[in-house]
């Protein structure tokens, strides 16, 4: 196969829909990651679990979920599309009723307020899992569409736009978040409120747009292939095939890290004296250090290839954490007390970009991995894979209660660093030649 990334000067071939979805997918996509930005997972979500619950448990377990909601509807997705060319139809579906019961969780608050902290919390885990079940439930429909409408000499540039767009919406978020959370806020529960009702809004846009998203019509599958049909075949494919191995054991271990960022916000405020009106602050940093490098590894994924993109993003990881030990020490020898709260913002400036580098990378390198007719089944299975990775931050929470923050933070270094290493030990990806000729072609998807 010729080398997909030798010229980043070529003019690319653009495909039917091309220049509609690169529009439509990037606009829905950024008023979701908007949406996203008001209830920032990372920041707010934490805070208002440990207004009502201080417990590091039921913060993990949060995550945990959202992240298992979103991984176990893909295979059985995988199973129901994989024979049927047109799979618009159920990201229009998935997106709407996902996102219902989040927008039911809105008008509960508005209602009924947080006097009963249990049922509040329970809905709002309803709310934030089913969002994430629906994202999962599409997840299989709307990168197939994505890639068969966003030609690969093309996909950089359009993760990277559709990082970059939301990161600088969400620096105006920053301050609203900052105000609402502040001494100067509204107070608790309505600054929450009307936070989470942002998030409602921008939802809705999000899925408005995918109704309006246009696919292009491939190959199929000749015949249904059932549900165990796929588990059967998961175990074979990882063993025949290097480079998706790879990049599952980079997944898990890099992605993964990348979901504990909330303990940090966590670490700050209990740990360290942070206010929580800190939290729009530590806002914009992630936005200043994921907007920019969001356009640089749409370029590095465009000139280099998606491989160089997750070996970043594992630097990145590695970092992250090393920065959360070094700040407060260097800051405590040096007796600058009050400057912490805002040198630690340093740790979101590092880690704002570390999920779009693996999002990127991930989803560009298993794009090249797989024909059209099985896409399906290697999007499906990466993530029921990597789903180790969901473990994470209920591990940690878990950990967390007999251990202490740096030693934990010692550990995701050494993650991190093992990450990193793997990377340089991917192979470039490429179709496998006798999924190709199954296929009947001997192109790249």
């Amino acid at each position: 196969m010729a080398d997909l990334h030798a010229s980043s000067t070529a003019r690319p071939e653009l495909g039917e829909h091309t220049r509609w979805n690169f529009v439509v997918i990037i606009t829905e996509a950024s008023a979701f990651l908007i949406g996203l930005a008001w209830v920032d997972p990372v920041v707010v979500l934490p805070l208002f679990i440990h207004e009502l619950v201080p417990s590091t448990v039921l913060i993990g377990l949060v995550t945990t979920l959202q992240r298992l909601g979103y991984t176990l509807p893909q295979l059985p997705m995988a199973a129901i599309l994989g024979h049927r060319p047109r799979r618009l139809p159920y990201l229009r579906w998935g997106v709407f009723l996902g996102r219902l019961p989040f927008i039911l969780f809105v008008i509960y608050l508005w209602t009924r307020g947080v006097s009963n902290p249990a049922l509040v919390i329970a809905f709002m885990m309803i709310g934030f899992v089913s969002v994430s079940a629906g994202n999962g439930a599409v997840a299989v429909p709307w990168q197939d569409i994505i890639a068969k409408s966003i030609p690969s000499s093309l996909r950089g540039r359009f993760f990277g736009t559709m990082q970059f767009v939301p990161a600088l919406a969400t620096f105006g978020v920053g301050f609203a978040v900052r105000w609402a959370l502040g001494q100067s806020g509204p107070g608790f529960p309505l600054n929450y409120t009307i936070l989470f009702t942002l998030a409602a809004a921008f939802f809705t846009i999000s899925t408005i747009g995918c109704a309006v998203v246009r696919e292009p019509i491939r190959p199929a599958l000749d015949r249904p292939q059932s549900l165990r049909e796929l588990i059967g075949g998961a175990l074979p494919l990882l063993r025949r095939r290097r480079e998706f191995r790879s990049l599952v054991l980079v997944t898990v271990l890099g992605f993964g890290l990348s979901l504990v960022m909330p303990f940090y916000i966590v670490y700050a405020k209990t740990e360290l004296g942070v206010p929580p009106g800190m939290a729009g602050i530590y806002i914009w940093a992630a936005v200043l250090g994921g907007a920019p490098l969001s356009l640089l590894w749409g370029y590095i994924n465009d000139r280099r290839g998606p491989r160089a993109v997750l070996r970043g993003g594992c630097i990145l990881a590695a970092a992250v954490p090393m920065l959360a030990l070094f700040i407060p020490s260097v800051t405590s020898l040096a007796g600058a007390h009050r400057a912490l709260p805002y040198l630690f913002a340093v740790v979101f400036l590092a880690g704002g970009s570390t999920r779009g580098a693996f999002w990127m990378g991930t989803n560009n390198y298993l794009y090249e991995l797989a024909t059209h007719e099985q896409r399906p089944r290697y999007i499906a299975l990466l993530s029921t894979f990597a789903a180790p990775r969901t473990l994470f931050p209920a591990a940690i929470g878990w950990i967390l209660t007999f251990l202490p923050y740096r030693l934990v933070f010692a550990l995701f270094v050494l993650l991190g660093v093992s990450a990193a290493l793997l990377t340089w030990r991917m192979p470039q990806p490429s179709v496998d030649p006798k999924e190709a000729a199954e296929a009947g072609r001997l192109d790249t998807p």
